[in-house]
């Protein structure tokens, strides 16, 4: 019997359904963010950060008052120096230009279906700060233009930053630009593909016997975590909880998010090992992740449960991976090299935008055509097991047929 669960809303406005335990784990990660508001007050009254990277760290690990959250996310990343170098009307003349972009009619499919159940989101004012932040973006970086995911980054920005369009635009431009593995959103989302690969790679090294029993079960860590990096959680975890991601993000850069990925799976390698298809995995992880709540036990284990992950080894694994996936993109005319589990499932959260314009490719249609197949596979697995998925998802809290905990529904199906 699962237990009683409360109906109410998180910091953010994302409606959510939770139990009594997680409310009292979410009052206490409150609880102890609130008491290091007076630490980072002192730096935001003399607007300027520590002098010791190792005490900014430090203050951030421990927790940031979401009252801090919009001058340090602009501090700590690059995008209060990347305003300040531009005109102080750059903004609003990216909005105009922004207008008449290429992508915009993806921008506005997108938008009409971003957290649907988030009440100011998805309202027209909300509606149209989303379309000013992504069509600005994409007139300011018309190498990126748009792609889909962005659209859940900008509404959690947009939310965090108490609505201002600015900075949403501007700490967009930090992580596509600055953090972000580059060609992480190119066409055929190669730098995603890189990613997918790198953390496969440190999977084996940190949790071996859930690296083993994914090869196994025939379960490609990209199917799991593709949407993980693209959206940068915003469809995967509570919106309080990304928001915890981001605080370390923004200050420590792309490593803290193979540090969560990997936290997340080790927090769930008992359950998943006891997954006995890829299905059972991807649902099991999917409802485990919507269920984490208590980001202070998540980030400890990012943090201090997985050893040392030291950026440098993260970027050996990188190139070596980067060179893999430029091969496998230089063989795609010659049968499957193309169609590599991580392009299939990459190509899953569907390239919007620059690929219109550049008409597709033949790799990028059979990398569709194979996330299809997997997804008609993973169907059939789903009504099999039903049952069994049903039990794994009542076991960590969460009910099958629930949209995703402070989330507009599950990550959206790929455009055919």
């Amino acid at each position: 019997k699962m237990a009683s669960v409360i109906d109410t809303s998180d910091l953010y406005g994302f409606p959510i359904k939770i139990t009594q335990l997680q409310a009292a784990e979410r009052k206490a990660c409150d609880a102890a963010m609130e008491e290091n508001a007076p630490v980072w007050m002192e730096y935001i009254e003399k607007d300027r950060l520590p002098n010791s990277e190792s005490k900014l760290k430090e203050m951030i690990r421990k927790g940031v008052a979401p009252t801090c959250r919009t001058w340090m996310w602009m501090n700590t990343s690059t995008a209060a120096k990347k305003k300040a170098a531009m005109a102080s009307n750059y903004f609003q003349i990216m909005v105009t230009a922004g207008a008449s972009v290429p992508c915009m009619p993806d921008i506005e499919q997108d938008i009409s279906h971003t957290f649907s159940t988030h009440p100011w989101i998805s309202s027209p004012d909300g509606q149209a700060a989303l379309k000013r932040v992504l069509s600005a973006y994409a007139a300011h970086n018309d190498k990126v233009g748009y792609c889909r995911s962005m659209n859940n980054i900008v509404a959690l920005l947009l939310v965090a930053m108490n609505r201002n369009e600015e900075n949403a635009f501007w700490l967009l431009a930090s992580l596509v630009e600055d953090i972000l593995y580059p060609g992480t959103y190119s066409n055929k989302l190669e730098g995603c593909q890189v990613e997918m690969r790198a953390l496969d790679e440190l999977l084996g090294h940190k949790l071996p016997r859930l690296h083993a029993h994914f090869v196994a079960k025939d379960c490609d860590i990209s199917l799991i975590a593709t949407d993980w990096y693209l959206s940068m959680f915003t469809t995967s975890l509570p919106s309080e909880t990304v928001a915890r991601v981001w605080d370390a993000l923004f200050n420590e850069g792309p490593k803290i998010l193979f540090r969560v990925a990997l936290a997340l799976l080790k927090q769930h390698e008992e359950h998943l090992l006891h997954c006995d298809n890829a299905g059972d995995i991807v649902m099991t992880m999917r409802a485990a992740a919507a269920s984490t709540h208590h980001h202070d036990k998540l980030m400890a284990m990012a943090f201090d449960g997985l050893g040392s992950l030291p950026m440098a080894t993260i970027d050996k694994f990188r190139d070596m991976k980067a060179r893999e996936v430029e091969a496998a993109s230089r063989g795609e005319g010659s049968g499957s090299a193309g169609a590599t589990p991580e392009a299939a499932a990459v190509a899953g959260v569907a390239r919007t935008g620059s690929e219109r314009a550049g008409g597709g490719s033949t790799a990028a249609d059979k990398a569709k055509a194979g996330f299809g197949k997997l997804m008609t596979g993973l169907n059939k697995w789903g009504q099999k097991t039903a049952d069994k998925m049903a039990q794994a998802a009542e076991k960590i809290g969460i009910k099958d047929d629930e949209p995703l905990p402070g989330q507009g529904g599950p990550p959206q199906q790929p455009r055919q």
